[in-house]
């Protein structure tokens, strides 16, 4: 009997066993390993107690309104010129998220004989360099404004390049006091507003210049281009001097040219740089090896507007005028500057540019 009864123990254990074998659990409450087949659910079947997310959150891209990337004043008429002026984002800039455009300018003439140009480049670092780029130009163009007003032509005729300097001195600390005062009352590192700042104003009797930083100026005056301002330290790849720096006095350049009545007169900020102006070339022999001593990525820098880029925008300019197409300037020029794209054709110089560009120009009516 004993033997009967171990025997019978063993064949039921062995029977719940095969049994437990045979009959899979319920696929919606199986609990799924690392290799076990995936089961897919539906709606109705989904229990009580899994938690479903319904919803993914997305992550929202951040899309800037074209005033945030693009700066185009009205196109500026005065008796004998026209003037225009694009501060534009640059491809670097067109990131996720997007960084504004920080460059910014002021194109404007003052009794219709005094024409001033401003361009300011935010640092690319600073947070707030946009910011600053614009309160830069804007302080400075109220500041140039009141100047003229309160001077006689007499007066600025007869400067000479020690007053010129003294002024413009007094022109850019005032506006250097506007940045720190916003930086104050918005209570934001002044570091943040860092920008460069460059100041040309023709007059009946020449062209005065002032600069902090880079970026270039130039003319074409009896068919030659001239160039009106040396940036900071050319001869150095990727250096340049703030207006918020303390020792900014130190690199403020002035200038004075002696050329009344230039067919056209243009300023660009460094992302203009590559395709407007000649920096390549040929070094002077009594200049050979002096910039090398000085930075181990140093270069001559000739500082003269490309002849090839400037006739064509400028023909293309006077060709819209000649056939009373002048609303057509300002968006044909963003389409070459912006764009990269003249007459149907890209260029292939300006689409490459990463930085953000200016140019502003004011250019003389054909009689």
């Amino acid at each position: 009997m004993l033997y009967l009864g171990i025997v019978i123990v063993l064949i039921s254990t062995i029977t719940t066993i095969y049994i437990s074998l045979k009959i899979k659990p319920s696929a919606k409450y199986s609990s799924m390993g690392k290799n076990s087949e995936k089961v897919q659910l539906k709606d109705t079947e989904k229990p009580k107690d899994v938690t479903v997310i319904e919803n993914v959150e997305k992550v929202e891209t951040i899309i800037l309104k074209r005033n945030d990337t693009h700066h185009i004043s009205d196109l500026l008429k005065t008796s004998d010129y026209y003037g225009f002026g694009l501060s534009v984002q640059g491809k670097s800039h067109k990131k996720d998220p997007p960084i504004p455009c920080q460059d910014f300018h002021v194109i404007k003439t003052f009794e219709d004989k005094y024409h001033y140009a401003i361009v300011s480049d935010g640092a690319g670092s600073a947070e707030n360099s946009h910011v600053g780029s614009k309160i830069a130009c804007e302080s400075l163009s109220s500041l140039t404004k009141k100047y003229l007003e309160s001077s006689d032509e007499e007066s600025i005729n007869k400067l000479d390049n020690a007053k010129w300097y003294k002024i413009a001195f007094r022109l850019f600390e005032k506006t250097r006091e506007e940045l720190f005062s916003y930086s104050k009352d918005n209570n934001i590192d002044i570091d943040s507003l860092k920008c460069t700042l460059i100041l040309i104003l023709q007059t009946p009797n020449g062209i005065l210049t002032a600069n902090v930083g880079d970026g270039r100026a130039g003319c074409l005056s009896e068919g030659k281009y001239h160039s009106l301002m040396v940036p900071f330290q050319t001869f150095v790849v990727g250096s340049t001097i703030f207006l918020i720096k303390d020792y900014w006095d130190q690199f403020l350049r002035t200038s004075i040219y002696e050329i009344k009545k230039p067919e056209a007169l243009f300023v660009i900020s460094d992302g203009c740089d590559d395709f407007s102006f000649s920096k390549k070339g040929e070094v002077p022999e009594k200049e050979q090896g002096v910039y090398d001593k000085v930075h181990s990525e140093a270069r001559y820098d000739h500082n003269q507007p490309f002849a090839g880029f400037y006739d064509a925008l400028i023909g293309q300019i006077n060709e819209l005028i000649s056939n009373n197409k002048i609303d057509k300037i300002l968006p044909i020029v963003e389409e070459i500057i912006d764009k990269g794209i003249f007459k149907e054709n890209p260029v292939e110089g300006i689409q490459r540019e990463e930085d953000d560009k200016t140019m502003v120009m004011f250019l003389l009516k054909k009689q």
